[in-house]
């Protein structure tokens, strides 16, 4: 299936795809060739493609993931490759940051950053 993963700024995949795998208010869920059209909206967890030649995981922290009539993905996404995330730059970041409650979603997002990136890296 046709897939194209895109965030806010560009464009993070396009390609086939032999199965997404993606996280609903709902739990996990997978998409795969000829699934039923599909709108969904996704939550924080880790949004994974598996091509013919790798599987790439992304931190995902919201966004909709749409099958089409004609079977083709699109998913619009707040994410971050996972190879693309540094631990020390997060680390680093973790450090910085004041225990004032303005600071708190900042510091969910650096720790699931953190997680991911050693689960996944």
């Amino acid at each position: 299936m046709n897939c194209q993963i895109r965030s806010a700024d560009r464009e993070l995949y396009s390609g086939q795809a032999r199965m997404i795998v993606a996280r609903s208010a709902r739990g996990e869920f997978a998409v795969m060739d000829n699934h039923a059209p599909l709108l969904a909206s996704l939550s924080q967890g880790v949004l994974r493609v598996a091509t013919s030649e790798k599987d790439i995981a992304f931190a995902c922290f919201g966004g909709t993931l749409q099958v089409d009539e004609h079977r083709d993905v699109t998913v619009l996404v707040d994410a971050v490759p996972v190879g693309e995330i540094n631990p020390e730059d997060i680390r680093a970041q973790l450090e910085t940051l004041e225990d004032a409650p303005s600071s708190d979603r900042l510091r969910e997002r650096l720790t699931f950053l953190q997680h991911v990136r050693e689960d996944h890296g």
